[in-house]
């Protein structure tokens, strides 16, 4: 059940990078990356996190559901022709389940541009920036 939070209530989301965000909402892929994956999974895994977590955000704050529904139905269809494994199906519907969840249920902010950069030590970090739905 959803509580209605009082005006002027916090937003768990304020205050927070939306890079950090991703990667937590993302964390169930993530976390089957082999180790030490290379940019390319990388990028591919973070592609499909932010397309499911922007679809749901297009879809629900800014008006716009036909992104979640286009995104499902070419997954969907995909699946079909063998082009993707059934892998990414189960992906869309535990990340789109996730999404109804805190902290990220009320977060408005769709990722803009991001990009992964490699640190000094060898692993890959996210960077991006937010976009707010139009008032």
């Amino acid at each position: 059940m959803v509580r209605a939070r009082r005006k002027g209530a916090p937003k768990p989301w304020v205050g927070t990078k939306i890079s950090s965000t991703i990667v937590e909402f993302g964390l169930p892929l993530i976390a089957q990356l082999p180790p030490g994956p290379s940019r390319q999974l990388c990028e591919q895994t973070f592609e499909l996190i932010i397309l499911i977590w922007n679809a749901h955000t297009m879809s629900r704050f800014w008006g716009e559901p036909q992104h979640l529904a286009a995104l499902e139905d070419t997954i969907r269809n995909a699946l079909a022709e063998g082009v993707l494994p059934i892998d990414a199906l189960e992906a869309f519907e535990a990340l789109s389940a996730r999404r109804q969840h805190s902290p990220f249920a009320d977060d408005p902010r769709a990722v803009g541009h991001w990009e992964l950069r490699e640190t000094a030590a060898g692993k890959w970090n996210l960077h991006c920036d937010a976009r707010m739905p139009p008032t």
